[in-house]
């Protein structure tokens, strides 16, 4: 679970890196087909622009497809945590969206670290159990 977790917090950043490299497949593309057959294209001397064209759409259709894979992956575990309650969802944000320690959660929620770590505990139980009813639901 705390893997699930973890993905699910970095997940819009990494899909911002992922649309990024996207722009920068999409520039390179660009230039390519600018310059012409005298480019070399990823260190082959022969490669014709249509080819190229090619290659360079597969890559970016390959990192759309993954990019919607992970947000479908985001939105799923986001349901998941709309089931608890308002301040265990504020610990997981705290937690995995922002990447926040105990030490600075437990100023923010005004709690000792050990009630933290215990609640981090019970929070993830519930989870567990929220996740399995729903595969048994589906």
């Amino acid at each position: 679970m705390k893997k699930k977790l973890f993905r699910w917090g970095r997940t819009l950043d990494f899909c911002q890196r992922k649309q990024r490299e996207i722009d920068k497949l999409q520039k390179m593309a660009k230039q390519f087909f600018i310059l012409g057959k005298n480019a070399p294209f990823l260190g082959e001397e022969v490669v014709t622009l249509e080819e190229a064209k090619q290659i360079y759409e597969r890559e970016i259709i390959k990192i759309v497809e993954y990019i919607e894979k992970e947000m479908e992956e985001y939105s799923k575990m986001g349901r998941y945590i709309e089931q608890l309650e308002y301040e265990e969802q504020i610990f997981l944000k705290l937690r995995y969206e922002k990447e926040y320690q105990y030490n600075y959660i437990s100023l923010q929620l005004h709690k000792s670290r050990a009630k933290c770590f215990r609640d981090h505990d019970v929070i993830l139980d519930k989870l567990i159990v929220i996740c399995k009813e729903q595969k048994l639901a589906a």
